[in-house]
């Protein structure tokens, strides 16, 4: 499986998941569980809710277009 967008951008920084974890903690009003993030950033939960994209794009300052995975998404919709 390739690595997620959200996995690259947190590599490209020097970031953990704890790391993704604790400043959406800090920053947001309600957080996301460690296990939600692991799952995001693995590819194991691709459909999850918007407010959950915007969390984590507030925490990385990231727009939602780099951290959803809309190719993979596109070969699963479409009809052949």
């Amino acid at each position: 499986m390739e690595k997620t967008k959200l996995k690259q951008i947190l590599e490209k920084r020097k970031m953990s998941q704890s790391d993704l974890f604790h400043i959406i903690k800090d920053n947001c009003n309600s957080y996301l569980g460690k296990d939600v993030i692991s799952r995001i950033v693995n590819g194991k939960k691709q459909n999850y809710e918007i407010f959950t994209l915007l969390k984590i794009c507030m925490a990385l300052n990231v727009t939602p277009n780099q951290v959803i995975e809309k190719d993979s998404f596109i070969e699963t919709q479409i009809k052949k």
